[in-house]
Parts: C-alpha cells; structure tokens; sequence
C-alpha cells in the first residue's frame, strides 16, 4: 500500500503522530477473544472452538481455582452438607432410637414389688405353717420326755424311730400347706393382673402390666397364663427352682426388660405414668 504524500498527515497515527492500534492487535485496542480471559483457562486449542474455552475444565470459575468467597473447593472455607442448622441426619419415618423404651419399670422396681407380694402371702399363710411346726416341736418334747435327762436319743432305736415318725408328718404338713401357698399366689396373681393390672406390691411402687402392644387390657387368658409360670412352677422339684430363677433373671438382658413369664402372655411391666411406645413390626 503506497504511503501518504509528503507533508500530508497520515490517517493511521493520532494528532501526535502515534501509532493507532488496530483491530485485532494483540495486546492493543479491543480485546482480542483468541487471548486468555481471566478464569476463562487458555485460548482456543483445535477441537474446542470457542473463544476462552480451550481447557476443557468445567465453567468459568470453577476447576482448580479458587471460588470466590468460599476458598478453594474441598477446603474447610468451602461449605459442604449437611449445613449448619440442619441438626442430625435425617431419619426414615418409624425410626426409633436405641436403647430401652423409659416407661418400662426398672428392675429394681419389680423386684421390690414382688418382695412385697411375697411378705404379704407370708403373712396370710402363717397361720397355717405355724401350727404345722407347732405340732412338731411337741411330738419331739414328748419323745424326749420318755428318756431321763442326758439321754441320747439318737443311741436308742425307739427314740430314733419316733423323732423320724414325727419329721416324716411335719414334711407331710409342709408339702400340703406349700401347694396351697402356691395356688392362692397363683391366683393373687392372676386376679389382680386380670382386673387391674396392678397387684399391691406394683400399686406400691407405681408399676403395672398392660399388653406388649400397648393395650392396657391384660385380659383373664393372658393374666392367667403369666400367673401359671410365675407362681406354680416351682413346685416342681430341684426343675422347677431353677427355671424360676431363670424367669427372674431374664428381664436383666432382655431388650424390653421381659421375663420369661412376660413374653409367654405377650406383656410388659411399665410404670403407670407413662405410656409404652407403640414398637415396629418385627423389633421385638
């Protein structure tokens, strides 16, 4: 391209005479889109036409470098969920926490509870356990009567024989007067729970039995049945001492603190303030 004719101004330098910047200079006058932009990455490479994109890193800002305001990602300025004043992770609907439901009565509490039941019957029998120990004591004063003083009876084979006669009764009396205590405990048991679901000594230490669901009706069957394993099993002999042991016993590891006499009837001791949670299909 010729140049300007001498002494006239050229149309490309400014009223100093500069140099004007043209389109598309690098680095003059408007930007160029081919030059990196800031947070852009580095300029168009070949398959990736777009100006400002040629790194193929996500959006603008994001990447290596830092976000504003919030740090660079995965950095404790950077939040992440869940956010503060959101409180615990969510929980399924019908989620339950751990641990023992707090209106099942405490172990201590049935225990004392059946304490007092106990000294209760105790009094209520003794009259019938006094005289068979009453008469014991007089056959063996009246054995030992038969003998001047000093003797040993256990040297005389009479005296023996009789001393042996008069136990043999007494053991008699004591078997008969146990199945007794045994029936009136079952059904001091099993009414009470049947109609209240209270005995005195749950009454005592604010405690009572209601169904495992929730139902507060034990019912006559289910009441019934608790008092049977309860109160008749240890008559059985040496058996019978050792189950019954195991039924107290059980409720110490048990989740819903059940005995076994409980989970037979499909109840639970709770105290009678509060109310039993209703338990999830196949938590207990």
């Amino acid at each position: 391209m010729p140049g300007p004719a001498a002494g006239q101004p050229d149309e490309s330098r400014g009223a100093a005479g500069q140099a004007q910047p043209e389109f598309g200079a690098p680095g003059q006058g408007l930007p160029d889109y081919g030059q990196a932009q800031p947070g852009y990455g580095t300029p168009g490479t070949p398959g990736n036409p777009q100006p400002g994109y040629g790194n193929p890193n996500p959006q603008p800002g994001y990447g290596n470098q830092a976000y504003p305001g919030y740090g660079t990602p995965g950095s404790q300025a950077y939040p992440s969920y869940p956010q503060q004043g959101y409180g615990q992770p969510y929980q399924p609907y019908g989620y339950q926490p751990t641990g023992k439901d707090p209106a099942l009565a405490e172990w201590w509490r049935r225990l004392l509870a059946r304490v007092i039941d106990g000294l209760i019957l105790a009094v209520v029998f003794s009259p019938l356990w006094i005289p068979a120990w009453h008469t014991f004591f007089n056959q063996v004063a009246t054995i030992t009567n038969q003998y001047p003083a000093g003797t040993t009876l256990g040297s005389i084979p009479a005296a023996r024989n009789a001393i042996a006669a008069a136990e043999s009764h007494l053991e008699g009396s004591l078997f008969v007067v146990g199945l007794v205590f045994y029936v009136v405990a079952f059904a001091y048991d099993w009414i009470q729970h049947w109609l209240w679901g209270q005995t005195v000594g749950k009454r005592a230490l604010g405690t009572r039995v209601v169904k495992d669901d929730g139902n507060p009706a034990v019912g006559p069957g289910a009441a019934a049945g608790r008092g049977a394993i309860y109160a008749l099993t240890p008559v059985v002999p040496f058996v019978g001492w050792l189950f019954d042991l195991l039924n107290e016993l059980w409720l110490t590891w048990d989740p819903r603190r059940q005995c076994l006499h409980d989970k037979a009837a499909h109840t639970v001791v709770i105290k009678k303030d509060y109310q039993l949670s209703r338990p999830q299909a196949g938590t207990w």
